[in-house]
């Protein structure tokens, strides 16, 4: 060198088992996920997104309710006519719902609120997910897709 000295004088044998044991920790873990992965994913349920909105949520009569609206219930509709799984109080904005209790085959899924008309959309569930059917068409404001919901309750009109 040109008079200048290195101040590290190691020979890198130290940087080798950092490396090695890196890749040690990755495979070993790598190795459970793909071991342990499909038993946990069997036992937890899936996740529905339910998007909840108002269509006079930025009026003065919207301030008689709380900062999360009215609250709101969805309720899933066998073909049978039973109602295996419902989850109430659903907040204004995302909600996740989980997909439980359902066996696979068609509902139709019931979104509620009170002094709001009530929606119900047609879905199909196959295993952890909850699908519309391909042929469906939802009402105005009214959205689904893979795992997903999304619905704007109109004020229900009183009749005279």
């Amino acid at each position: 060198m040109t008079g200048i000295e290195t101040a590290n004088h190691t020979t890198g044998t130290q940087g080798k088992y950092v490396v090695i044991g890196l890749i040690l920790f990755t495979a070993i873990v790598g190795g459970l996920f793909i071991y342990l992965g499909p038993k946990a994913t069997e036992k937890t349920p899936g996740m529905l997104h339910v998007g909840i909105r108002y269509a006079n949520e930025h009026t003065i009569e919207f301030t008689q309710y709380s900062k999360t609206g009215p609250g709101a219930r969805i309720e899933f509709i066998a073909a049978d006519g039973s109602i295996p799984h419902t989850v109430e109080r659903l907040a204004m904005g995302r909600n996740l719902v989980p997909i439980s209790n359902l066996t696979d085959g068609p509902y139709t899924v019931r979104l509620s609120s009170d002094d709001f008309e009530t929606v119900e959309l047609p879905m199909i569930a196959e295993g952890r997910m909850l699908n519309p059917p391909e042929d469906a068409t939802f009402a105005e404001g009214t959205y689904a897709d893979y795992n997903m919901i999304g619905v704007r309750f109109e004020p229900r009109v009183e009749q005279p």
